[in-house]
């Protein structure tokens, strides 16, 4: 059984507003489509929700709440093809907290997306502590996604490179931070999963276990206090699950060595990129490894996560 683990939708009226490139609007109906004609068997719809950045905070919990509501009615609709995924923003504060458990608990929706930051505030800030200690009692996978575009945008408005570096580069800060925060530390069994190969961690990683090895000793670039782990960040790394959204083998291969095959989900992005769905799927079956591996991140991994195996 195939699993897409990283497909978007939004509901009908955002869709009209929002395409991508003006040629696909991001429906449900599109997505499922594209993923019949590609021979996937169940997907994961969520919403990244881009539209909420600089909102106010009602605002945005009015587009989270619309959210949740059709991403129900989407999971009852096409119960044997898709699961929904709830939308949040961690430390938006109890009325985002009531919201989320609401979208699990009443709604049944399988598991909630978060961007890897929003307006500036990151998951690891102590006002997101309130969600952790909620997602691990409702024991349902997180998925962290990149927001539009974080840090450094003013120099990355040419040649898309907000989406193709911006967005990994603040996906990748948001799990460090959650890492040496201690945010894994404190809550051992949260099931977190990062987005595009965790925006390139797997290569990094070597770099942030260094960093907590040295300490203060290799100061001059900020303190290593106070500490908040009590492994290397590698450790905290293989808790964690990644999906397969990258369009580059050597960096899949770079995933599966760091954490392992059984930590990887097979995701494409489609949409919103349709075109790429056929080329996400051939990059996995094509991979230099055992078949049971193949079958694990292609759908094992991720039916395990949401408890359907």
């Amino acid at each position: 059984m195939i699993v897409d683990w990283h497909a978007h939708a939004y509901p009908p009226e955002i869709a009209s507003q929002r395409r991508w490139g003006n040629i696909y609007p991001l429906t449900i109906e599109n997505l499922l489509d594209a993923h019949e004609r590609a021979a996937i068997d169940l997907c994961v719809v969520s919403n990244t929700l881009h539209y909420i950045k600089g909102k106010t905070p009602d605002e945005a919990l009015g587009y989270i709440r619309r959210w949740n509501e059709y991403a129900a009615e989407i999971q009852q609709r096409h119960a044997n093809r898709a699961v929904a995924f709830a939308s949040a923003v961690p430390g938006g504060g109890k009325e985002f907290i009531a919201e989320t458990e609401r979208a699990i608990r009443q709604y049944g929706l399988k598991g909630i997306l978060i961007n890897s930051s929003h307006n500036g505030a990151y998951p690891d800030d102590d006002a997101a502590r309130p969600f952790f200690e909620l997602i691990t009692e409702l024991d349902v996978p997180v998925m962290i996604h990149a927001p539009t575009v974080s840090f450094g945008e003013e120099r990355m408005r040419e040649y898309r490179l907000a989406s193709s570096i911006g967005r990994p580069f603040d996906g990748c800060l948001s799990i460090a931070r959650l890492i040496v925060g201690g945010v894994l530390e404190q809550f051992p069994t949260a099931k977190i999963v990062g987005c595009h190969l965790g925006g390139g961690i797997s290569e990094v990683i070597g770099r942030m276990d260094y960093a907590y090895e040295l300490g203060d000793a290799a100061s001059g670039l900020g303190s290593y206090e106070p500490m908040m782990i009590k492994h290397a960040p590698s450790h905290y790394l293989k808790r964690m699950y990644f999906d397969t959204v990258s369009y580059h083998a050597p960096a899949v291969m770079c995933a599966l060595q760091t954490v392992g095959a059984d930590r990887l989900l097979f995701g494409s992005d489609a949409p919103p990129l349709l075109p790429m769905l056929p080329k996400a799927k051939k990059l996995i079956e094509d991979l230099p490894i055992h078949a049971a591996e193949k079958e694990a991140i292609l759908g094992n991994n991720a039916l395990k996560l949401l408890k359907r195996f």
